[in-house]
């Protein structure tokens, strides 16, 4: 196993250390796999860590009146793939939305693939100026 696999955070104590600061919690799936979920105010104009999977990204947002600037940073020198849908594009102007946010990523890594199902749900609270970011991401070995 290759330095860059044995960081693939499919191990849920790393993943969780590796977002300790912000309080980032991770567990092993049923069906295999790994949960990193996280939640954290975040104010306008401010550029925050949300997620970090070791070895393959960090999810950091950036809240603004009208736009959210999303930045998946990888953490490997090897492939990666994000999509997200048509609809994801504009979402964050719609004040009546309630869907998440959502982006696929794979990381195509020597050994083996991993997929990311990323999910950022945000809830502006202009008083403080600021929005609470509830974001998760899936890592799986995609289908053969």
């Amino acid at each position: 196993m290759s330095a860059a696999t044995s960081l693939v955070p499919f191990d849920p104590d790393v993943a969780a250390a590796a977002g300790a600061a912000w309080g980032q919690l991770a567990a092993v799936l049923p069906d295999g796999g790994l949960l990193i979920s996280s939640a954290r105010l975040v104010e306008f104009n401010v550029h925050a860590p949300i997620l970090l999977a070791p070895g393959l990204f960090r999810l950091d947002l950036t809240p603004q009146e009208e736009t959210l600037a999303v930045h998946t940073r990888p953490l490997t020198e090897h492939p990666v793939h994000w999509r997200a849908d048509e609809s994801a594009w504009d979402g964050y102007r719609n004040a009546d939305q309630t869907e998440p946010l959502e982006m696929t990523g794979i990381f195509v890594l020597p050994e083996f693939s991993v997929m990311a199902w990323l999910h950022i749900l945000s809830f502006t609270d202009r008083d403080a100026g600021a929005v609470h970011f509830v974001a998760k991401t899936e890592l799986r070995r995609p289908p053969e």
